[in-house]
This record gives C-alpha cells, sequence and structure tokens, in this order.
C-alpha cells in the first residue's frame, strides 16, 4: 500500500531523526524500550518486557526481551540501549539522568539524580540504534542510507525527493506485518493528493479541512478521525487587577460557547477539553467540574464581582472604571485569530468590552513571556504524563523564561506536583488520584479557559484494513496490523 504526503524524509537516523515524517518512518524501523497503550496513554512493554522503579525512585531497571533480532539477524542486547543513550548524548537531553549502564545482556540500569516519574516516558520513548552497525560518529554514517532496526519493517528502498518502501520484517519479535511493504509517497501539493487517491495510486492520504465535504460523499474511501497532539485554551493574566478575581476568570470563561467555536473554527471536528488531558487519559478525573456556556450565570458572576451596566452603554464598570480587557494572539494563525474574534463577541454579549490585538509572533511572545498581557488566545502540545509543572507550578512563573506565564500561584497545586513525581514506584493509579485533584483545583481557580483540541483527519482508500488511529499513539503505531484486500 501506499501513503501520500508533502514533506520528504530527512534522515533514517534514529539518533538524528526529530521532523513529523522522519520520525514516522523511524518509528517503523526501530523499537523503542517502551510503548504507549493506544486507549489510555499509558506505558506498555516494547524492548523492555519490564520495568522497575526503585522505593525512592532513584533507579529504574529495564528487563529487556532475550528474543529479539536486528534486521540483519544479529542478536539485540543492553549493550544497544547503552550506545544508543550514549550517542544521543541522553544526559545532555535529560538533566537528572545521572549515570547508565548495562547490567549484562538483558538488564539495563538508569540513575537518576532526582526522582521525577514523568521521566519514563522521554526515557521509554527512545527509538533504540544497533550498536554494531551504526559508528559513534552519526551524521557521517553509511548506515543513514541503509539503516539497520528491530522494527516490524525493514528497509526496502529510498528515492529522495520521491519515495521510501519499507518491507515486511518476517522475523519481527512482535505481529508480522500483514503488508508486503508500506511505501510513502512524496507529492508536490493537496491537489495532487488527492488526485492520487482518487486515481488509486495513493491508499492513504492527511485530509484539510476544506476537503472532507466532497471526501465524505465518496463511497470508496473511509474517513478517520484522531485527537491532534494540541490543545488551545484562552489564558487570564491571574495578576491583572480585574482578572485575580476568580468570578471574573469562571465569568469570561461561561460567556463563551466552546462547541460553537468547534463548529464554526473546525468545521466540528473537534473535541471539548476541561483540563490539560483526554477524557479517555488514564489520569483524567471521573467526575472533573465543567463550566459551561452559560451567559446568563457569567452575568451573575460580574455583577457578584462589582461589575454593573451603571450608564447603560452595554459594558459594565465599578467605580467609573468599564470593564475592558486586551486580547491578544498572533496574527497569521486562522484558529487561534478565530478563537479571538469569536470570543471578543461572546465577551460584549456579557458587558465586557475586549480589543483583539493580533500581533506579530515575536511581540506576541514577548510580551506573554514578560506577563504584559491581559488575555491570551494560545495553544499547547497534548503531554503524554500528565505531569504539567512548567505550567502550574508558583516557581516558574519567572518573567521571560517560566512557562507559568498567566502568574498562577495555589500552595496546594505546588505540593500536589511535587507529590506527583515522586510517587513511590510511580504507582500509576496513585499519579491519577493526584492529577485529578490538580485538575479539579485549576477548574475551580480558571487560569485558562479549556477550550477544545482540533482531529487530524485521514482518509483511507476503502481496499485498505485494520486502521485505528489512536490520540495517544498516533496514525501507524498499528501498522502492522493494516492490510489490504485487492
Amino acid at each position: 500500500m501506499v501513503e501520500g504526503g508533502l514533506s520528504d524524509v530527512v534522515t533514517l537516523n534514529p539518533i538524528l531523526a526529530d521532523d513529523p515524517v522522519s520520525l514516522t518512518v523511524v518509528e517503523l524501523l526501530f523499537d523503542r524500550l517502551l510503548t504507549v497503550d493506544p486507549q489510555t496513554g499509558s506505558l506498555r512493554p516494547g524492548l523492555a518486557s519490564s520495568w522497575q522503579v526503585s522505593a525512592d525512585g532513584l533507579t529504574i531497571t529495564f528487563t529487556l526481551r532475550d528474543d529479539v533480532l536486528w534486521h540483519d539477524g544479529q542478536p539485540f542486547s543492553a549493550a544497544d540501549v547503552d550506545f544508543t543513550f550514549r550517542a544521543s548524548h541522553i544526559t545532555e537531553r535529560e538533566p537528572l539522568v545521572k549515570e547508565f549502564k548495562a547490567v549484562d545482556e538483558t538488564i539495563f540500569v538508569v540513575t537518576l539524580s532526582d526522582a521525577d516519574c514523568s521521566i519514563l516516558y522521554d526515557l521509554g520513548s527512545v527509538s533504540i540504534a544497533p550498536r554494531h552497525t551504526l559508528s559513534d560518529d552519526s551524521r557521517a554514517s553509511s548506515f543513514n542510507a541503509n539503516p539497520v532496526g528491530t522494527g516490524p519493517f525493514m528497509f526496502g528502498e529510498r528515492v529522495a525527493g520521491d519515495h521510501i518502501t519499507l518491507l515486511r520484517n518476517p522475523r519481527y519479535w512482535g505481529q508480522v506485518p500483514h503488508l508486503d511493504a508500506w511505501t510513502y509517497k512524496v507529492v508536490a501539493d493537496k491537489e495532487a493528493l488527492l488526485t492520487g487517491l482518487e486515481a488509486g495510486q495513493l491508499d492513504v492520504i492527511p485530509l484539510p479541512l476544506e476537503d472532507l465535504p466532497s471526501v465524505e460523499t465518496a463511497s470508496s474511501f473511509q474517513v478517520h478521525r484522531y485527537l491532534a497532539n494540541e490543545y488551545y485554551f484562552i489564558g487570564y493574566n491571574v495578576d491583572h487587577p480585574i482578572l485575580r478575581d476568580v468570578r471574573v476568570r469562571r465569568a469570561l470563561s461561561q460567556a463563551v460557547d466552546r462547541r460553537r467555536l468547534i463548529d464554526h473554527i473546525l468545521g466540528g471536528q473537534g473535541q471539548l477539553l476541561d483540563t490539560g488531558l483526554l477524557p479517555a487519559h488514564w489520569a483524567y478525573p471521573k467526575d472533573l467540574a465543567a463550566y459551561p456556556f452559560d451567559p446568563a450565570r457569567a452575568g451573575q458572576l460580574l455583577a457578584e464581582a462589582g461589575w454593573v451596566d451603571s450608564d447603560g452603554d452595554g459594558i459594565r464598570d465599578r467605580e467609573g472604571e468599564p470593564l475592558r480587557l486586551r486580547l491578544a494572539t498572533n496574527g497569521g494563525n486562522a484558529v487561534r485569530e478565530a478563537i479571538a474574534i469569536l470570543a471578543q463577541q461572546y465577551y460584549l454579549a456579557v458587558g465586557v468590552a475586549a480589543e483583539v490585538e493580533l500581533m506579530n509572533w515575536g511581540d506576541f511572545l514577548e510580551d506573554t513571556f514578560t506577563h504584559d498581557f491581559d488575555v491570551v488566545v494560545f495553544s499547547w502540545p497534548l503531554a503524554l504524563d500528565p505531569d504539567e509543572w512548567e505550567l502550574w507550578h508558583s516557581g516558574e512563573s519567572t518573567l521571560e523564561s517560566g512557562f507559568n506565564f498567566v502568574s498562577y500561584r495555589n500552595p496546594r497545586v505546588d505540593e500536589l506536583l511535587w507529590q506527583g513525581l515522586r510517587v513511590p514506584r510511580c504507582a500509576e493509579s496513585r499519579r491519577a488520584a493526584i492529577y485529578g485533584e490538580i485538575a479539579t483545583i485549576l477548574a475551580e481557580d480558571q487560569p485558562y479557559a479549556f477550550l477544545f483540541a482540533p482531529y487530524n483527519l485521514v482518509v483511507v482508500n476503502e481496499r485498505v484494513g485494520g486502521v485505528a488511529p489512536s490520540p495517544f499513539a498516533g496514525l501507524h503505531w498499528n501498522l502492522a496490523d493494516w492490510y489490504v484486500t485487492r
């Protein structure tokens, strides 16, 4: 089967790959220590059949599979993991990694300088490279043109700028692929993607939102949706004289019809969020309080905070001061722009005057990270680990460098964030309880109005089966299960 895309592979070296297309191909050629449950985002075995975190959280022991072969028939061992961690400079990327070593062929141990349960996702996601084939100078290695991995697919051929083909690995330790081969074809533009799909030359393509209506009417194609790795929010500067009142923040959140935002901006192709986790995530709390669209309640909250329209001009005021706010985002980002413009209308409907500022990216970032704003429209990636220390810990609200640019401070959240990283043996159930409490507190404090995550759209020819994209594991996590019927 043939999949189409607009960008070419940059490198096939797992140590160097960092662009989306290269990472997709690398993940088919090379395995990782751990995988991600496609339904819940939990960690699952990969090249490591099991792992154990010490009671003090400072030692992580990976027990590796003993039945894994590299594509050239050589056995995989802990020495390959040790080589990969050294070649990828893991101690620079992960400063908490104090040391690591291969104890024997199947035991690999990582020692940390401080406990941090979130590092399991980072260590587990490293694609492991072969010590016996890849030189220490990975940028100059011939390996880059003929990679050898342990994954379900092996390298077939590559024509730069045109295509790359991977072949079934018949000796794969896991599910041996049904497909004989998978080809990624580079095409010139979006029109060529649709043309190739309709002509039967491409089996799978990403689908722009504007093309969804025409494709949905074609009986020969399937449309698959899965949540993108991004969520949008409206952030409130908690240090602002008006916005430090939680009643005002709650009112602004309830003034906005988030469902209409999804319908208007994304054509309905998105999911409402009430925190920075997807509802299916293992750490998502069961009974998370939400602030639904309720302009009447928004008006009551503003009145309780002392903001009333005393002069009948449609804008609330207090002690002679009109309720005016700056609503900023970066121009050129269509989704953020649309959110800002619609939010402005919703705010006005409850008596709040918001001036929309569409700024260039550099100025927007400078104002945001120096806390020189009232309200911003922004987005963050959806992380797999629920730790959000950088967003919510009071120590991260430093000017110019901290990601807690809304200046949120809550001593209980600070304590819970600390606990979440140091749960004995990183027990998932205990961590879920901690992050569930954090999400509940954030819902009450409303430093953000969480909005939505958009869907990725993919079109698949009806002859291809087994496609089951995951918001946690992506589109190709089960490519070994895909098959063609003709």
